[in-house]
Parts: structure tokens; sequence; C-alpha cells
């Protein structure tokens, strides 16, 4: 009877303690709810990288890239672009970096991997857990806030005409009557700036189909961001590029560009050819 107490007793402190390691192991991972999903891919806020990943992270908020150094790698990525610069060898992602309002995102598996992390994947749950070193962070994709149905959210057909009809400004001699052109794309207010000989982009400037996805601030709002690399500096070192950020509203039951605004920055040589 006496063995029998003692063997339940040892099993009992077993399992106490490995319920308490297990609630420790629980209660020391980070829990992070500001992930997101850009066409399908996970994006974390930078400070979620400098914040528990280690190494030196610094945001260049005036040109909008990113520098991460640890002991053994130098990494360089830039808002807008997918290419990234590891040490001395270029790596394209399979996510650009954004902006959205003051917080750059980025690429939760390029960045984890890199960094020599361990990354799973729930997609049942939209839940990121990465494990580096004696460090757990949960990534939890946030919910779409912005309460619009899928039937009124912007195709991706409609986003690659509209970005077709903003390049088509930079050569205005060659469309008339230009208020008749562009009245099924761009709003009244852009038209008239337009007319007036603002917001206009130079003829040799020609934006690609956007890589990332439209950011809605509202039921009715949204923003886009595009980037041209318009060649080297001298050096080589860097790039030389312009943005075009778009202001989208949806009038009439249509998606129409509502103001454009462009932005010249330098990045770090990311193996563009322009």
């Amino acid at each position: 009877m006496i063995l029998k107490k003692n063997a339940f007793i040892v099993l009992a402190s077993i399992m106490l303690i490995t319920l308490s390691t297990a609630v420790l192991a629980e209660d020391t991972a980070v829990e992070i709810k500001e992930g997101m999903l850009s066409k399908n891919r996970v994006l974390i806020p930078l400070r979620v990288v400098s914040n528990n990943f280690g190494g030196d992270v610094k945001w260049y908020k005036d040109d909008k890239y990113i520098r991460i150094k640890t002991d053994e790698k130098e990494i360089f990525l830039a808002v807008n672009f997918k290419n990234a610069r590891v040490n001395d060898q270029v790596i394209t992602m399979d996510s650009s970096v954004v902006l959205i309002g003051s917080t750059a995102y980025v690429p939760l598996r390029f960045v984890s991997q890199t960094l020599g992390a361990e990354l799973n994947w729930d997609g049942e749950n939209k839940q990121a857990t990465i494990m580096l070193d004696d460090q757990t962070v949960v990534v939890n994709v946030q919910n779409d806030d912005s309460q619009i149905p899928v039937s009124q959210k912007i195709s991706q057909t409609r986003i690659n005409l509209l970005s077709k009809k903003l390049n088509e400004t930079s050569n205005l001699s060659e469309i008339n009557p230009i208020r008749t052109y562009f009245k099924p794309y761009f709003t009244e207010k852009l038209i008239q700036s337009i007319i007036k000989g603002q917001e206009l982009q130079s003829e040799w400037i020609q934006y690609d189909i956007p890589e990332n996805s439209v950011y809605y601030t509202s039921s009715t709002t949204g923003t886009l961001s595009q980037s041209y690399v318009l060649g080297n500096t001298l050096t080589g070192e860097s790039h030389y590029v312009n943005d075009r950020n778009i202001e989208l509203v949806y009038s009439e039951g249509v998606w129409k560009v509502n103001r454009i605004k462009f932005v010249f920055r330098m990045i770090p040589n990311l193996g563009y050819d322009r």
C-alpha cells in the first residue's frame, strides 16, 4: 500500500513538473497580433524584427529602406521592392516590403529564415510561429477591419488598368478631350489637376504592374504605391528611385484614382539594372 502511495506521489510530481514546464514555455512566447497578408504572404511590422530577432535593425525613414546587421550578415531591404541584399548576394523574396501609414512591414518568411529561425505556419488559424535560439514569437494575422464586401474590393484587372491610364498622363498631346477620356478612371479632382499641368509624370517613366496590394483606409478609400528605378548612382552602390503613391476612392460603383504624389528617394543597390 505504501509503495502504491509513493508511486502515485512520484507520478503526480512528474505530471506537475511537465505541466509547469509547458506553462512556462507558453508564457515565455511573445505573441504579436499585427501580422498581415499581402497576396497570401505574411508580413510583420519591422519593430517585431528589431525587438525579437536580434541584431541591429535600422530604418531609414526618408529613403524608406532597412538595414539588418548581425555578426555574420548585413541585410538590406527597401519599400516596394522584392529584391534584398544579404552581404554581397542579391535574393528575390516572395513578397515586397510595404509601407502602411508610418509602419514598414517585411516578409516574415525571408527575414526569419535569413536570420536562422525556424518558421511554422498554421493556415487554418492564420498563425505563424518563429523559433530562434531560446526565443519563440507567435504572429497572428489580423483580420481585415475595413468591412468591405469582397464584391466591392478593387480587382487586379482594375488596378492594372488604372496604372496603365496613369502612365498615359505622361503624353497628353495624344489625348483629346482629356476630361472625357479619363473620366471613367480618374475623379474630377485629379482630372482638373492634370488639365492644369499638375501631377504629371515624365514621359520616359512607365510604371510596371503594381507588386503590392491595395490597402484600404475605409470602405471607400484605399492606397497603392509603385516604384520605378531611375538608375544607379555614380558609385553604383545605390539606386535612384521614383515612387508613385496613389489614392483611390470608390465612387458611383467603381474605383477611381483621386490623387497621385511622386516622391524621389535613394536606396541601396539591390541588383536592378535600370
